[in-house]
């Protein structure tokens, strides 16, 4: 079985990937120096005190550290910063975890071992500028990054996106920075999985960090682990048992949640962004989802926030091809639904669809929802990258008993979304990578029921493979 195995995830590494024109060996943005790279914000504890950080140097590179100081105008901040020191983890790029042991398999064109640090800035006071930077060998520094601390309450701005995944680095690039355009104020980045194609494939990540660069660095991320952060294990298995890519921990500080098995520990997390934002994050990869729909269940139930956001990278209502997933929609819809879930962020499916559910009503909404309809949730799948593929043929229409109903839908297309809460309301808005608005919509909450303010969802026209520039399925 183990050697069924390797040899199954040898192969994988071993297809050709054609992610720069032309063959010329690693890119030079992709090996790992005295120099720190791969900067990254994430957050793994309160995120109005506290701030993590992750980045990359040579493996030669044991022992550093981070300075983080108030960003004030004076010219010489650097003079001021504190110190704290950082976790360092060597991490083989041409080996892999397999049932508790590091095995050697031909991955990754056989590169040099790297280093990843990390640290956690601690004491740091609500909705605050701050300055920070990250050292690799002694007197390597990066350059100073500016980012701010979580609001205890108030109007909050963030970006959500489906699927990078392909053409990272030649065709996502736009979208994240068109995305920076159109919120430069928004507070975190919420990417919903599939970040990369190939996860345990290090120079996927190169493309992925350079696409971004500075922006993972001063805008926080919560990203959620897509199929693509997997590898399979052993085909053979019934239960398609994956195996969590060796880079994804290494690379993104994140809440452990002690209450969940080990499997999924920094890819279910939750994050009480402040008291009126509280976001729950599912790993929808593992084959049982028991444990995480109980610990969800509780976890929304004693949740005072005043807007709750679940995201997962497999969505409830399939939106591409012929997709269906019945068993996370039976588990976890019902839990949504009861503990009242205003929005449901989502990928996999590589088509935009939004709708809307009334749990009271229960009943098909033939006409869709109109302004001033109540409503119980919003559901969102959305891609980023070029990898698209054709809606249902369906729509949503044999998901109309639960009482949901597709408001927006869209095909061949780049997405971004900007969502901002303030106080007892919720905009929502995604934008094509052009910066153009595709799709609207404005809650109301009083209490815990919502009402519908705001739906535009007509214009431009829906996008359709049939009316949009011919499409060529990637290969890179």
């Amino acid at each position: 079985m183990l050697i069924r195995a390797v040899a199954a995830l040898a192969l994988l590494w071993a297809l050709p990937v054609a992610a720069h024109d032309g063959d010329h060996g690693p890119p030079p943005w992709q090996g790992a120096s005295a120099w720190p790279d791969r900067i990254v914000a994430t957050f793994d504890a309160d995120p109005s005190h506290t701030l993590a950080v992750n980045w990359r140097t040579a493996a030669n590179v044991k022992a550093t550290r981070a300075e983080i100081t108030l960003a004030t105008p004076d010219a010489r901040i650097d003079l001021v910063g504190r110190s704290v020191t950082a976790q360092t983890q060597r991490v083989d790029l041409d080996a892999v975890m397999l049932g508790g042991k590091l095995i050697n398999v031909a991955a990754n064109d056989a590169l040099p071992a790297v280093a990843y640090h990390s640290v956690r800035f601690e004491g740091l006071t609500p909705d605050t500028l701050y300055a920070y930077r990250v050292m690799g060998e002694d007197g390597h520094w990066s350059e100073w990054f500016q980012t701010r601390t979580a609001p205890k309450s108030g109007r909050i701005r963030f970006i959500y996106m489906g699927d990078a995944q392909n053409g990272v680095l030649s065709l996502w690039s736009r979208t994240i920075r068109a995305a920076f355009q159109a919120a430069p104020d928004a507070r975190f980045m919420l990417h919903a999985g599939d970040l990369v194609n190939r996860g345990s494939r290090d120079v996927e990540w190169a493309d992925w960090f350079r696409a971004g660069s500075f922006l993972h660095a001063m805008i926080p991320a919560i990203p959620v682990a897509g199929n693509h952060e997997y590898d399979m294990a052993d085909p053979d298995d019934a239960a398609r048992r994956r195996i969590l890519s060796h880079l994804w921990r290494p690379q993104f500080r994140l809440p452990v949640e002690n209450d969940l098995p080990a499997v999924v520990h920094e890819t279910a997390y939750v994050v009480r962004y402040s008291a009126d934002l509280h976001v729950f994050v599912l790993d929808t990869n593992q084959p049982d989802m028991a444990a995480q729909a109980a610990w969800l269940d509780v976890q929304l139930k004693a949740s005072t926030a005043r807007w709750k956001v679940v995201t997962m990278h497999h969505p409830i209502f399939s939106s591409g091809g012929d997709r269906d997933n019945k068993v996370g929609r039976d588990m976890l819809l019902p839990i949504l639904t009861r503990n009242n879930v205003d929005l449901v962020l989502q990928g996999h499916d590589h088509t935009y669809a939004r709708g809307l559910l009334d749990a009271a009503g229960q009943a098909p909404r033939r006409a869709g929802f109109k302004v001033g309809d109540t409503l119980t949730t919003m559901f969102v799948n959305s891609v980023s990258g070029p990898k698209q593929y054709q809606f249902r043929k369906q729509g949503w229409d044999d998901y109309a008993p639960t009482g949901v109903k597709l408001e927006r839908q869209g095909e061949n297309g780049q997405f971004f979304q900007v969502i901002e809460i303030d106080g007892n309301r919720l905009s929502y808005t995604a934008y094509t990578t052009d910066g153009v608005q595709y799709d609207a919509a404005i809650i109301e909450k009083r209490g815990t029921s919502k009402r519908l303010i705001k739906n535009d969802n007509t214009a431009p026209p829906t996008r359709r493979f049939g009316n949009t520039l011919p499409y060529k399925s990637p290969d890179f």
